[in-house]
């Protein structure tokens, strides 16, 4: 079973995919590849492989597509405490940098990516200006 703090990161870093609210080959794949070699957490938490990333964005991608296409208010009362959760452990340069990295993979900057940005530096509370458009 997926350790709570492994999920918890897939799932913001999915949600991340979903951020322009297509889901881009190219932002799958930024994806799979970096749960593998990007540690985003200072924590111990154990890497997963391509084949077992790509099975759970595949497995989750109905819910988390749910959840990103209803109501904001909805979405948000489920999202913020996953990022909360997250940012108790998370390397957040480690991590923002790659959402930056998964937004920017279909090479265009969404309004809603740039949203889901500062969502999660204002629950995390980030004084850095880390932008999707640096």
């Amino acid at each position: 079973m997926l350790d709570t703090k492994m999920n918890d990161i897939l799932t913001v870093l999915a949600v991340g995919v979903f951020a322009d609210k297509k889901i881009h080959s190219s932002e799958v794949l930024v994806f799979i590849r970096s749960v593998s070699t990007v540690q985003v957490s200072t924590l111990d938490l154990s890497l997963m492989s391509e084949a077992k990333a790509l099975s759970w964005f595949e497995l989750n991608k109905r819910l988390i597509k749910e959840k990103f296409e209803g109501p904001r208010d909805a979405f948000e009362a489920w999202f913020t405490p996953i990022v909360t959760r997250v940012g108790e452990h998370a390397d957040k340069d480690a991590f923002l940098a790659l959402l930056d990295k998964i937004f920017l993979a279909d090479d265009e900057v969404h309004v809603s990516e740039a949203a889901m940005m500062v969502l999660v530096k204002r629950v995390w509370q980030c004084e850095e200006v880390f932008s999707v458009a640096s």
